[in-house]
């Protein structure tokens, strides 16, 4: 499984479908091999949950995602993690795995502590749900490699980018053209 992070949401309107994209965490431990990317179609409202979720704005009444992490939290369950586990384009399918519920000790427990619960979810619910409960969101690397593209996010600070761009055109002639 590769840890990635939410890089963009991209809204559209009308008949198009919205975009959100995942980046793969950058492991300065591992190789020189570019970072890669997985963009996945969603709905306009989709997307604009997890951004909300992003964003929590504050005083807002609840929606369905924050109601859901909220009744998880109170029934004493913990989102652990959001996998990204299979493609059959273009439709992705997503996990949630959750902790199981801290059981009162009188009581006899009716799973393991050990044993994770996992509930199918579609990507952009389970994004949603990631983003509240801020929890790490994974994608099976045989997803990445189907479905996935090369990540051209540049690395460093936007202000150097821009220099080293502004350098760039000011050294160029009309002879370039």
């Amino acid at each position: 499984m590769i840890r990635v992070d939410i890089e963009t949401i991209i809204m559209a309107g009308g008949p198009m479908p919205s975009v959100i994209v995942l980046r793969e965490r950058d492991d300065k431990s591992a190789s020189e091999a570019p970072l890669r990317a997985l963009s996945i179609q969603t709905g306009a409202f989709e997307a604009a949950s997890i951004g909300r979720g992003i964003d929590r704005p504050a005083g807002e009444r609840p929606i369905t995602h924050d109601l859901m992490t909220d009744v998880i939290s109170r029934l004493g369950g913990k989102l652990e993690r959001v996998e990204i586990d299979r493609v059959d384009a273009p439709v992705f399918y997503a996990s949630l795995v959750m902790a199981p519920p801290v059981e009162e000790p009188a009581q006899e427990p009716s799973t393991p502590e050990s044993e994770e619960i996992r509930i199918d979810a579609r990507p952009s619910d389970a994004l949603a749900l990631a983003v509240r409960a801020n929890a790490p969101i994974y994608v099976e690397d045989d997803v990445m490699n189907r479905a996935g593209s090369i990540s051209y996010q540049a690395e460093g600070d936007a202000e150097e980018e821009l220099a080293r761009f502004d350098a760039f055109v000011e050294s160029l002639s009309p002879d370039d053209f």
